[in-house]
């Protein structure tokens, strides 16, 4: 991966970044699910239909991580900052499909394709998680899947919140080191509530 950047310009494949990131981070998970497994030996009251909505939610997350070391590694976070919109008064500005051929490419290769799918599945991962908390709310759950549950619901929206000013301000060192260690803490927690509906 650094190879691929320090050759002849001080930038990494945005590529090898994804797959260095999310290689760490689903080690990260598996350890913490092994950990788990040690914790909690004895199964309590697995909901199937909440568990494979929380797989998905997983699933969801995973992706937008993926999207956003696209972001990182494209430096797509410097440009449209706005928000709700990407640009002013619009949904989606016209790069986002125009800035390399074919138009699949700018979804993972076009500064303005790449920050569109991480700007807007973010809003999936919100509403999937707000939607787990939902269907759980009126359930007989354990005190450690309530207490995941709540803490998934507060820290996706920590999440939410950080990337709004983290684009907003065009990307601080600060926010954006924050950023990238609050998707680790919220990929961590959505692991605990998914190991609580499986075991």
């Amino acid at each position: 991966m650094v190879k691929s950047g320090l050759v002849d310009r001080p930038r990494v494949s945005h590529y090898r970044l994804a797959l260095h990131l999310s290689t760490a981070f689903l080690t990260f998970v598996y350890t913490f699910w092994v950990a788990m497994d040690l914790w909690y030996p004895v199964k309590k009251q697995i909901h199937t239909s909440v568990r494979n909505l929380i797989r998905i939610g997983f699933g969801v997350l995973l992706i937008q991580i993926i999207w956003g070391a696209f972001v990182a590694g494209l430096q797509a976070g410097y440009i449209h900052s706005f928000w709700p919109f990407m640009s002013e008064g619009k949904l989606m500005h016209p790069t986002v499909y125009q800035e390399v051929t074919p138009v699949w490419r700018n979804f993972v290769e076009g500064k303005s394709g790449v920050q569109f799918i991480h700007r807007y599945l973010a809003y999936v991962v919100v509403g999937v998680i707000v939607y787990i908390w939902y269907r759980t709310k009126n359930l007989q759950l354990t005190l450690p899947q309530q207490y995941g549950i709540y803490a998934l619901l507060f820290m996706v929206l920590v999440q939410f919140v950080l990337g709004v000013f983290t684009l907003l301000y065009q990307v601080p060192l600060v926010l954006g080191v924050l950023h990238q260690a609050v998707a680790l803490l919220l990929l961590g927690t959505m692991t605990f509530v998914l190991h609580r509906f499986t075991r």
